[in-house]
C-alpha cells in the first residue's frame, strides 16, 4: 500500500498506433529470471528513460487531441495489484507494461471486442472505495469518444510518491494549516 499519483490517458488514431507499437517492444524487453518477481531493473535503462519521456509528453500534451481523455488523482491507500487486475479481462493477455525507476506504466489497446468494458461493468462494488474510484475512472476512459474513434490505447501510470496515509494522519492534518499554506 502506498500514496500514489494515478494517471489514465486515452490516445487515439495514429498516436495510439505508435504508442501501442512502442509498448509492445518495450514490454517485450523485460528480462526476468523469475517472471513472478517485478522490478524496474528488469528493463534496460534506455527503455525506462523512453517510457518516462512518453509519460512526460502525455502529461504535457494532455489538453489537446489525440489525447481524448485524461485524468490524474492521488490515491493514499490502494495496493499495486489493483492496477493490472482491472486491465486484464478474463481470458485476455496481460496488458503491455514497463516499470521505470519511478513509475509503473500499463498500456491497453482498444478496440478489444468490448472485453475490458464488460470486465469493468461486471466489477460490482469493491471492498475499498479507492478501488471503486479506479474501476469507475477506467470505465470513463474506455467510453470516452468511443463512438468517434475506431482505435485507441489506454495508458495507466502509477507513480508511488510515499507511504500509505492513515486515517489518524488525515484527522491530525485537519487541525492545523500546512507550512506551504501559511
Amino acid at each position: 500500500m502506498a500514496t500514489q499519483r494515478i494517471t489514465i490517458a486515452k490516445l487515439a488514431g495514429v498516436a495510439a498506433d505508435l504508442v501501442t507499437q512502442r509498448f509492445r517492444k518495450w514490454s517485450a524487453a523485460r528480462q526476468a529470471a523469475n517472471p513472478k518477481e517485478w522490478s524496474s531493473d528488469q528493463w534496460p535503462p534506455q527503455v525506462r528513460a523512453l517510457v518516462d519521456e512518453l509519460v512526460d509528453q502525455i502529461r504535457n500534451h494532455s489538453t489537446c487531441p489525440p489525447v481524448l481523455h485524461y485524468i490524474e488523482w492521488i490515491d493514499m491507500w490502494a495496493m499495486g495489484d489493483l492496477f493490472d487486475c482491472w486491465l486484464t479481462p478474463p481470458d485476455c493477455p496481460y496488458p503491455h507494461f514497463v516499470f521505470t525507476d519511478n513509475l509503473q506504466v500499463y498500456a491497453y489497446p482498444l478496440p478489444d471486442g468490448g472485453r475490458l468494458a464488460r470486465h469493468l461493468a461486471n466489477a460490482g462494488a469493491q471492498q475499498f472505495q479507492e478501488y471503486d474510484w479506479y474501476v469507475q475512472r477506467l470505465r470513463e476512459a474506455v467510453a470516452a469518444w468511443d463512438q468517434l474513434v475506431d482505435h485507441a490505447i489506454l495508458v495507466v501510470v502509477r507513480d508511488v510518491v510515499g507511504a500509505t496515509v492513515t486515517d489518524d494522519q488525515i484527522r491530525d492534518s485537519l487541525t492545523t494549516a500546512p507550512d506551504w499554506l501559511v
